[in-house]
């Protein structure tokens, strides 16, 4: 009795694999009757080309140089780690580097703010700026020009580092007034 419940059941495994690897073949065909793409699109970076010394004051560590900004939730555990994650990697360089924290709910960014300011500049930012920097995920690195112009954005800390590698940390220069 056991042995023919094992041999049903096995027969079942071997009926249900062959029905799934059917339909993955006819899937296959009809995904090569699909047309082909004609172009990739690229995730679009909303905020290069815009100016953010326009909607804040940026702090004087960061004024006139090729900087870094963090645009961070208080609210975000991805953004503190990345922060601390920046920090250590920045001890080698030393770039020019602030933190632009959304401070609609006050008793959040006071407490990132408390946690935090003595390791960088915390620069408070509200939602409807976010919204007309076109920032829509935390945390975002935005690396600025030294009018405050966004020359580029990154959502992951070695994306950031391996780009400045390339081309600022090379030479160091772009941060001399």
């Amino acid at each position: 009795m056991i042995i023919t419940s094992y041999i049903v059941l096995a027969l079942g495994w071997g009926i249900l694999s062959a029905q799934i690897v059917m339909f993955l073949k006819k899937l296959k065909m009809e995904i090569s009757f699909l047309p082909q793409a004609r172009y990739r699109s690229k995730p679009i970076q909303q905020s290069v080309g815009k100016s953010i010394g326009d909607m804040l004051a940026l702090p004087a560590a960061v004024k006139d140089k090729i900087s870094v900004l963090l645009v961070s939730s208080p609210t975000c555990p991805p953004c503190h780690e990345a922060l601390s994650e920046f920090l250590r990697e920045n001890e080698r360089w030393q770039l020019p580097f602030a933190c632009i924290t959304e401070a609609d709910e006050a008793e959040y960014f006071q407490k990132f703010y408390d946690d935090y300011n003595r390791f960088v500049d915390i620069i408070p930012f509200y939602r409807k700026n976010l919204k007309r920097l076109g920032i829509t995920k935390f945390p975002t690195f935005l690396v600025i020009n030294q009018e405050g112009v966004v020359l580029r954005e990154f959502l992951l800390v070695p994306y950031l580092m391996k780009y400045l590698a390339q081309t600022i940390g090379k030479t160091g220069a772009g941060n001399e007034k």
